[in-house]
């Protein structure tokens, strides 16, 4: 799986290849309320190592987000190191979901519910994916 940020001058790319913790269902409610309302949340990808976090953060009466990226080289997450943030993007609320929706429509179209099942050793979560596309553009 590759992630690749940009914004600016600014790149991350990493490309991963273990296993990806089913994270759909979070996800997709995270993005889902990112469109308009209060958020402050961190979606955690444990993708073996290193492990990668998502932080979407948006004031509820704010066109603007932030998007944050942090990657642990491995499980041992530590309090006393600060976070080792990667990519940060401040903007419009809509060129952070735009990608992610674009995305997730991509796997969903990629994957019977089987594969995805046997993929991420989790069933697909419709409700979550239902409730984020009847908002998404």
């Amino acid at each position: 799986m590759m992630l690749r940020f940009a914004s600016g001058p600014r790149e991350f790319a990493a490309d991963f290849t273990t296993v990806v913790y089913p994270f759909f269902e979070a996800f997709c409610d995270a993005i889902r309320v990112l469109h308009d309302g209060y958020i402050n949340d961190r979606i955690r990808l444990l993708i073996g190592a290193p492990e990668c976090d998502l932080l979407l953060q948006a004031a509820a009466h704010s066109s603007q987000a932030v998007l944050k990226i942090n990657l642990w080289p491995d499980h041992k997450r530590s309090a006393l190191l600060p976070e080792p943030t990667v990519f940060v993007f401040e903007g419009a609320r809509q060129e952070i979901i735009s990608p992610f929706v674009a995305a997730l429509r991509s796997v969903r179209a990629g994957m019977s519910d089987v594969e995805f099942e046997q993929e991420y050793r989790a069933p697909f979560p419709t409700a979550a994916y239902a409730a984020l596309m009847q908002r998404a553009p």
